[in-house]
């Protein structure tokens, strides 16, 4: 009897767990700034202004299929974030990791992505990100020169200090008028 109670009560709970979403349409931007993980090697790229590239990202985004959820250990970080903005404000933010997409609609949301559809966002930003995606690891060290070194922090221990015992000193008794 309790078995026939679980199975049920355990699927209902998991059916929550692969739950797909309809984001918001991406709007038109009229600039894209391009980041990087801390850590990772920079892109060439900064900026992009030109309209039909622009126009281009936003309709990539907003043809991806409508796979968008957050995964259950919490949202995936992206390597390459594409932040749109429109008259200086930021109206969305996009992200590529290795094999995922990424968006922020007031969570942080991810899908699967493949070689093709990357490939795909990076001839549109003029960016072989397949390669950048699959040579740079988290954790390793990136080539020499492609980021500049950082000094490291030495941490030497403070020796230990024995208090030394100090001996009473006489005080004169406070006196009140």
């Amino acid at each position: 009897m309790r078995k026939c109670c679980l199975i049920p009560i355990c699927c209902l709970l998991l059916s929550g767990c692969g739950r797909h979403l309809d984001l918001p349409a991406q709007e038109p931007a009229d600039l894209v700034r391009v980041t990087t993980l801390a850590g990772l090697p920079t892109l060439q790229i900064r900026e992009i202004r030109e309209k039909e590239r622009v126009a281009a990202l936003v309709a990539f985004v907003n043809s991806l299929p409508a796979n968008w959820s957050v995964p259950w250990y919490g949202p995936q970080i992206g390597w390459v974030y594409l932040e749109f903005y429109s008259n200086r404000r930021s109206i969305g933010t996009f992200c590529v990791g290795p094999g995922f997409f990424g968006r922020v609609s007031g969570k942080s949301y991810s899908e699967d992505a493949s070689r093709g559809r990357i490939d795909e966002l990076g001839k549109i930003m003029d960016v072989d990100l397949w390669t950048y995606l699959s040579t740079n690891e988290l954790g390793h060290a990136p080539e020499p020169g492609a980021v500049p070194a950082m000094p490291v922090a030495r941490i030497t221990p403070t020796p230990r200090v024995t208090p030394t015992a100090v001996p009473p000193t006489a005080v004169p008794p406070t006196r009140h008028p």
